[in-house]
């Protein structure tokens, strides 16, 4: 009877520990910008609440900052750019998972420009005019510099035919002013910024000429936390496709747009409502699939300009099993509506 009573006050203990451990908050890596807009969106409209996932945003200036904690498990989730060194890390069997598409560029949504100063509007039509030019790249290696090189390529051109220069995005501006800059490549909402000033025009959005479409970020999940805990990464997973979904019917000027908006202006730096009408709004695919064509073609990129030394296997990097389950019980939307 002793023996019975003990097992059982062992078990109890052990459940209740197990269940004290899913319980604690999912940590979310918070950049503060637009293409985090589902996360907010979804403690905003209690969607996290409705799936019973406690979260927690970990602010961070760069997803690069996030890495490492992704890395050992301190962050559970980080929505990250495509990048030569998201490559190498994957190559170098990184223990964090890709989960679903984040953003990317389509017509009419296109956050990714090249911009040009104002006074060459009449001087470069194509790429062959830009030869030898200054454009700026706020990061070697990155997706706007993969952009900037598939643009030159275009022409038969290579992005060796530029004189690139490393410089944040908020310094192109002054950069352009004084004609140190030709251009440069950046998101929005400088883009609109710089053109409002009459600084720059968008000369180029990745869009217009990038096929297949550029894909632009992507979501992260650290593997540590998914093997341990499916379950939560599941009910996370389809939380946050509600919110990327308020954000598409946003995005293509739906009756959520307003709400959307405000939550936005509530937890990213673009506080100004009234950008938000004047910006391209980055592409959020609603059944957030990974476009494996894109993710391929950046890395061969890389790979060919030396960024990427051995190539990572793009399918055993990517984990289906949470964006799967949110299709299953929410149902796959239409995204040409």
């Amino acid at each position: 009877m002793r023996k019975s009573l003990l097992s059982l006050l062992c078990g109890l203990l052990a459940g209740c520990a197990a269940t004290s451990a899913v319980a604690e908050p999912v940590k979310i890596g918070d950049l503060g910008i637009l293409a985090d807009a589902p996360f907010y969106i979804a403690i905003e409209k209690g969607y996290f609440a409705e799936e019973k996932v406690d979260v927690k945003l970990e602010r961070f200036n760069s997803a690069a900052q996030a890495t490492a904690p992704l890395s050992t498990n301190q962050v559970q989730v980080v929505g990250g750019g495509v990048s030569a060194a998201l490559y190498n890390a994957f190559a170098r069997d990184w223990p964090v998972r890709i989960v679903m598409a984040r953003t990317r560029d389509m017509p009419g949504y296109s956050s990714d420009t090249l911009i040009l100063r104002n006074d060459l509007k009449d001087k470069v039509m194509s790429p062959k005019d830009l030869k030898g030019h200054v454009i700026a790249v706020n990061t070697p290696a990155s997706v706007l510099h993969y952009m900037l090189g598939k643009f030159m390529e275009s022409e038969g051109l290579k992005i060796e035919d530029l004189q690139t220069i490393n410089m944040a995005w908020p310094n192109m501006g002054p950069g352009m002013e004084t004609k140190a800059l030709d251009g440069g490549t950046v998101v929005e909402p400088f883009a609109a910024q710089f053109s409002q000033k009459n600084i720059s025009f968008p000369f180029r959005r990745a869009a217009d000429f990038m096929k297949p479409p550029l894909e632009v970020s992507v979501m992260l999940y650290s593997k540590t936390w998914t093997d341990k805990y499916p379950d939560q990464a599941k009910a996370f997973t389809v939380a946050y496709l509600k919110g990327v979904r308020d954000y598409y019917d946003a995005m293509k000027g739906g009756p959520k747009r307003a709400e959307v908006i405000d939550i936005c202006a509530k937890y990213t730096s673009l506080k100004d409502k009234a950008m938000y009408d004047k910006i391209q709004w980055s592409y959020m695919d609603p059944n957030a699939e990974i476009s494996f064509e894109g993710l391929r073609d950046q890395q061969d990129w890389y790979a060919k300009a030396g960024y990427v030394a051995t190539k990572a296997d793009l399918e055993g990097v990517v984990d289906p099993r949470f964006l799967h389950h949110a299709l299953e019980k929410l149902g796959k939307t239409d995204a040409a509506k």
